[in-house]
């Protein structure tokens, strides 16, 4: 995988988080956590700690807010969605975005959206 591949992903996992308009520290910690474990198991070869999965958050939650406002909203998701197209285990990335939707007991049809939209665009049921 990419760093750019990599990259998108942590932008999908950031947009269920934002997809609300709310973001809860029980989404973050989930995030983290998600995120070294995706990394361990889906990219290896690219060394990420939860410090560093946190930082990326910090750096990146305003970035990703701005793709979830405006006229290019869908194209945005839609672009993020397709650059992700040839990364090994979907599933598991799906997983993962619904792990971070539930984390905070609320699990938004906004949040869902997201999630349907990735599987689909990825052709995984």
């Amino acid at each position: 995988m990419t760093s750019d591949e990599w990259h998108d992903i942590l932008t999908l996992l950031t947009i269920v988080i934002l997809a609300d308009r709310r973001v809860y520290k029980e989404e973050v910690d989930t995030f983290v956590e998600t995120v070294k474990k995706l990394n361990d198991d889906i990219s290896p070869d690219i060394f990420m700690t939860e410090g560093m999965a946190f930082d990326w958050f910090k750096s990146n939650r305003d970035r990703v807010g701005k793709m979830l406002v405006g006229k290019d909203v869908e194209k945005n998701i839609r672009g993020t969605i397709a650059r992700t197209r040839g990364v090994p285990k979907k599933p598991a990335i799906l997983q993962a975005m619904k792990r971070i939707a539930e984390s905070d007991s609320d699990f938004h049809k906004n949040e869902m959206n997201i999630i349907r939209r990735a599987a689909d665009g990825w052709g995984v049921s």
